[in-house]
């Protein structure tokens, strides 16, 4: 092959890949992105709980490790996983579940104050809210899924006596059954975490 002859047949082979590249964008499903978006109507049984003191939501709710990743997980078979086909969550869990539950809490308390990480007024007596999430996964049921929600919280003085009374700590386990895509899937994680503060709330 002349030298003149290489510069030419690298830019084939350039040309070459950049085709064979986008025929694969083009032929790969478009990722969708995915949000615990939306403010779903108050339940119609709710009640604003019987403490009247301000509640500051801790910004660290632990999750199970398995949720500390993009991908929209549902359980496969008796111990396995697998990610929902181009489904993808626009943000951390871990970072948008205290920011949405704070707002659901506030929503469901109305008047008595609910604040995520620090208080709104340091002269009302306030309590730390620490909310922990055991499980929060969807499971093949029939032709749907039903997604599983268990946790707990408890309280602790912040701006108040340290012996003061406390509500008591609770725990809840939520089953929501929903279709087998993601839209449904995503609109159902939303959902949890309202009946979440709602339960929260009831029991405070």
């Amino acid at each position: 092959m002349t030298p003149a002859a290489l510069p030419r047949r690298h830019l084939l082979l350039s040309l070459g890949a950049l085709a064979l590249a986008g025929c694969a964008s083009r032929s790969a499903p478009a990722r969708r992105l995915y949000g615990l978006t939306g403010v779903p109507p108050l339940p119609a049984d709710a009640r604003s709980g019987q403490d009247g003191r301000a509640w500051v939501l801790s910004p660290q709710v632990a999750l199970p490790e398995l949720l500390d990743r993009e991908e929209m997980l549902v359980a496969d078979g008796r111990a396995g996983l697998r990610p929902w086909p181009e489904a993808r969550w626009a943000e951390p869990l871990r970072d948008a579940l205290p920011r949405v539950l704070a707002d659901d809490l506030r929503r469901l308390r109305q008047p008595y104050p609910v604040t995520l990480a620090t208080p709104l007024n340091r002269d009302l007596e306030s309590l730390r809210l620490v909310v922990q999430v055991d499980e929060w996964l969807a499971r093949p049921s029939g032709a749907g899924l039903t997604l599983q929600l268990r946790a707990r919280w408890h309280f602790t003085p912040l701006q108040a006596p340290p012996d003061t009374a406390q509500p008591p700590a609770g725990s809840a386990e939520l089953s929501l059954p929903c279709a087998a895509d993601a839209d449904a899937l995503a609109a159902g994680y939303r959902q949890s975490v309202l009946l979440l503060a709602a339960r929260i709330v009831a029991a405070g």
